[in-house]
């Protein structure tokens, strides 16, 4: 029986060194796309400088890689995020900038005429997200914010990571997928996550760890 399972979670939650480590736990390959923070196409242009189409333009590009990264792996896979949390990033990132100052809810924020027709736009992708999700996983994994943010010079705060999870669980909950919400220490998260799934062990979880904490 195959296991297609996401690891979801806000910006910073743990999602790639979890997935990883998974990875080298069960021996299932790990699906994923362009780091969110990278420069999109070259242009060395960080995120707090995206225009709303860039931001876009990235979002359609990572659901592509995501959607062929999984798609070669049949039997299986572990995808580092999910192709809903692509969407959320985007569409929050559209609202509020990457310091959204508040938790005031989004609905209540003021968009000007170009925001509201770009967060139309981003909207509609999300849409094909939770279509795309509904027969793509098996199982959501969701990381909640534990951990704090280290000091690479990300512009995203904790009240950013907050929203985004306002955003992405019910988004989560529509596609009627089995989610579990993992907490904990990251080898109290893959524990869980084995225990779960009820996949087989292939290397031990700390050593796993230690590997990918070492890369």
């Amino acid at each position: 029986m195959s296991q297609r399972i996401a690891i979801a979670g806000a910006y910073g939650s743990g999602k790639t060194l979890l997935s990883e480590a998974l990875s080298e736990v069960t021996g299932l390959p790990c699906a994923k796309g362009t780091v969110m923070r990278e420069p999109i196409g070259g242009e060395g242009k960080h995120t707090w400088s995206w225009t709303e189409g860039e931001l876009l333009q990235l979002t359609v590009r990572r659901h592509a890689e995501r959607t062929l990264a999984e798609a070669a792996h049949p039997a299986g896979f572990i995808s580092d995020g999910s192709i809903i949390h692509d969407w959320v990033f985007a569409k929050l990132r559209l609202i509020v900038g990457p310091k959204p100052g508040t938790e005031q809810p989004l609905d209540s924020r003021f968009r000007s005429e170009v925001t509201a027709a770009y967060e139309d736009v981003a909207d509609h992708i999300g849409k094909l997200a939770v279509q795309h999700a509904k027969t793509a996983y098996d199982v959501f994994f969701h990381l909640p914010v534990e951990f704090p943010l280290d000091g690479d010079d990300r512009p995203v705060n904790d009240i950013f990571r907050t929203l985004s999870d306002k955003i992405l669980l019910p988004a989560i909950a529509e596609t009627g997928i089995p989610v579990h919400t993992i907490t904990g220490t990251p080898a109290e998260r893959l524990q869980r996550i084995v225990e779960i799934t009820g996949l087989p062990v292939a290397v031990d979880i700390d050593k796993a760890l230690a590997a990918v904490q070492g890369r």
